[in-house]
């Protein structure tokens, strides 16, 4: 066994709530730390972990990854490539629409899937003006109920969303198509 060197970080809160004990842990990690600037960097790293298992959530719940049955290592190679990228854009809707309110919606969404949110979003009267108001149709559509006191959609009610999306965008090209 190759024997590993690990450096320890101390994470103390320094100011909790009255209510709430201080938080008090330990990383540890292979990077060598030499200063405070360092540790603080690892702790922001760390503080990312939540964002990778969300993602993992998404691949394995979302996109079904762990459903694929392909003959070949190189087709479930592609299938998972792909669904990765699915994964992500998933997540950056979620978290684009939560931390941006003026963006353009073209940033995130084709020019088809645009209309066809337009289109649905018609029928309440309102314009499409933003990323933000676009991301949260996705999520509406897929079963975000939009109240005055309601969080901001999850990544499950984006990744509803996204699919059902998809499937309006597919229907309006066929719709397209035959006409």
């Amino acid at each position: 066994m190759t024997p590993v060197s690990l450096w320890a970080v101390h994470a103390r809160e320094e100011s909790p709530s009255q209510r709430a004990m201080r938080l008090e842990w330990f990383l540890l990690t292979s990077i060598a730390i030499d200063n405070r600037e360092q540790a603080r960097q690892i702790l922001q790293w760390y503080c990312l972990r939540w964002r990778i298992e969300d993602w993992h959530r998404v691949l394995k719940s979302g996109c079904k990854i762990e459903n694929l049955q392909h003959q070949t290592a190189e087709r479930l190679e592609r299938a998972i490539a792909i669904r990765m990228v699915i994964a992500w854009r998933v997540m950056l809707m979620t978290l684009l629409g939560r931390e941006t309110t003026d963006l353009p919606p073209e940033l995130m969404f084709s020019d088809i899937g645009l209309k066809v949110l337009r289109a649905y979003r018609k029928s309440a009267g309102r314009e499409i003006l933003t990323l933000n108001d676009a991301v949260r149709w996705v999520a509406i559509i897929g079963g975000y109920q939009n109240r005055k006191h309601d969080p901001p959609p999850g990544h499950q009610l984006m990744w509803y969303g996204y699919i059902k999306l998809a499937g309006m965008c597919e229907g309006h090209l066929l719709h397209e198509a035959i006409k």
